[in-house]
């Protein structure tokens, strides 16, 4: 059996856009929406307080072959009521599973709040969600010679299934509209949803390294996608496999030695084992490689991907990003995004989002790298309705660093959070107090409430059971008969979110 030697050349043109497509649990249920629980409340490895749940279901919109799905996770923490509702669009090749969210007790990796945002933001009381796009489920056995069938996988199939994926979020945590963030190439999938669904969904929009919330000022109106998809469909080259820059190609499979470097990151410099990678040796200190890691460290890692010689990257947390990107990725994406970007009106879509970017009138913050997101998207300048517009400048930061740096709790995360902080505060109620009343007494409870969005309006419970007309502040109550009696207040915002009340109890005596 041949050898197989990865170059050090090769690895200097990968990105830190690897692999894994791992398949999803057998399903427990099915609701009549189409969605199928798949994981019920595990908790996370290092936050046993914070469960994951996983759906899964059929993608409505065609092509609707075997791997036509999409995945829905949410990270909540147990027994609270969130302060809000934030949906994850993953970047190129990524996932909202092994990637953003999962980590089950079983892993090998231990993902924490330190360069992680979505378990800093369910740690900090938010429900926070992301999608599994259907380039998850595409088995890891899978040729590059065999995805046709994702020749037709465009933006038409991301953005209704973002939108599906929205509409089961809002669904499960009762949330009217909610904050939307985009890491990377999922910074355009916030954006692009945003020009067509910012009225019924969105509260804010958030970008992470990715995204432009602008139209181009100039635009060439010539791009021929058209042609290009025929060519694309004549060659047969469907699909980019990770990693992947520039269109260069990777050696295929290059996921299993991501894979195999995060389950083994003190082995030898050897891939497949026994076989070592070349160069043996450091090119920088001519010193032979201490591990895999070592080696990965120098040669995997491109400085606009992570910063590692500035400081401002994790080697341990960016081989596992790497390691659980999904391995192939539709070209469709990438010719489709020229055509909408290079024209005014497109011709070749259906819905022209970035013509529609001047529409959007929601908050936006945008985080931009100043090695990656510079170079790609530019400097981050407001093109919509909103007057509510911030852009942040990660000074030394790589791409992957804005998700997985060592500093990425203090520059990314924080300052989101506060930011969502200060853009809505989520409807509470208090009612007071606990009572003990003669028989035939009147006693009057109160309920008091901040936060959500316009007027609230209010509706009292006696137990579970609605009580008529009363409908404000103050429920007066009358028992002539001895025994104890439960009340609570629902509180409802301008936009339809609720907050239950603490229960209050009257105890009547003789």
């Amino acid at each position: 059996m041949q050898k197989t030697r990865i170059t050090a050349l090769t690895l200097l043109l990968l990105t830190a856009l690897t692999i894994a497509a791992i398949p999803m649990l057998a399903p427990t249920y099915a609701a009549t929406d189409g969605w199928i629980l798949v994981t019920d409340s595990r908790p996370l490895k290092a936050y046993p307080d914070l469960t994951e749940n996983v759906w899964q279901r059929n993608a409505s919109i065609a092509p609707n072959g075997p791997y036509d799905k999409i995945g829905l996770h949410r990270l909540v923490k147990t027994g609270i009521s969130p302060k809000g509702v934030i949906f994850i669009c993953p970047g190129t090749y990524c996932n909202g599973a092994e990637q953003i969210i999962s980590n089950p007790s079983g892993d090998n990796f231990t993902m924490t709040e330190n360069y992680s945002q979505p378990i800093y933001w369910a740690n900090r009381g938010y429900d926070v969600y992301a999608i599994d796009y259907r380039t998850h489920f595409v088995p890891l056995t899978v040729k590059s010679n065999e995805t046709a069938f994702m020749a037709n996988w465009g933006y038409d199939q991301w953005i209704s299934d973002t939108k599906e994926a929205v509409d089961k979020t809002k669904e499960v945590s009762g949330a009217s509209k909610i904050f939307i963030a985009g890491e990377s190439f999922g910074g355009s999938v916030a954006m692009f949803y945003a020009s067509k669904y910012w009225q019924q969904d969105l509260r804010g929009i958030i970008l992470l390294d990715g995204g432009s919330p602008f139209k181009k000022a100039v635009t060439a109106n010539t791009y021929n996608v058209t042609g290009v998809l025929n060519n694309m469909t004549s060659s047969g080259k469907i699909t980019w496999e990770t990693p992947n820059i520039g269109g260069t190609t990777p050696p295929s499979g290059m996921i299993y030695l991501y894979r195999y470097a995060v389950e083994n990151p003190g082995a030898p410099a050897q891939y497949p084992p026994g076989v070592p990678l070349s160069p043996s040796r450091n090119p920088l200190t001519n010193k032979t490689w201490a591990n895999i890691t070592d080696y990965l460290s120098v040669l995997g890692a491109p400085s606009i991907i992570t910063n590692l010689a500035g400081g401002n990257g994790n080697i341990t947390a960016y081989m596992h990003w790497m390691a659980t990107m999904d391995r192939y990725w539709p070209l469709r994406l990438q010719y489709e995004a020229a055509a909408i970007t290079g024209w005014t009106n497109c011709p070749y879509v259906v819905y022209d989002y970035d013509d529609h970017y001047e529409e959007i009138d929601v908050p936006l913050l945008s985080f931009t790298s100043e090695l990656f997101g510079k170079l790609v998207w530019g400097t981050a300048t407001n093109g919509m309705a909103t007057a509510d517009f911030t852009s942040i400048q990660l000074s030394k930061y790589a791409h992957t660093d804005v998700y997985t740096g060592i500093y990425s709790a203090r520059d990314v995360s924080q300052p989101a959070l506060d930011w969502m902080l200060g853009h809505y505060k989520a409807p509470a109620a208090t009612a007071f107090c606990d009572v003990t009343v003669m028989a035939g007494w009147t006693w009057n409870f109160f309920a008091h409430s901040n936060g959500g969005v316009g007027a609230r309006t209010y509706q009292w419970y006696e137990g579970s059971t609605l009580l008529q007309g009363q409908t404000s502040t103050v429920l007066p109550v009358t028992k002539a008969t001895p025994g104890t009696y439960t009340f609570y207040c629902k509180v409802i915002d301008a936009e339809g979110t609720t907050a239950n009340s603490n229960a209050v109890t009257l105890t009547v005596m003789r």
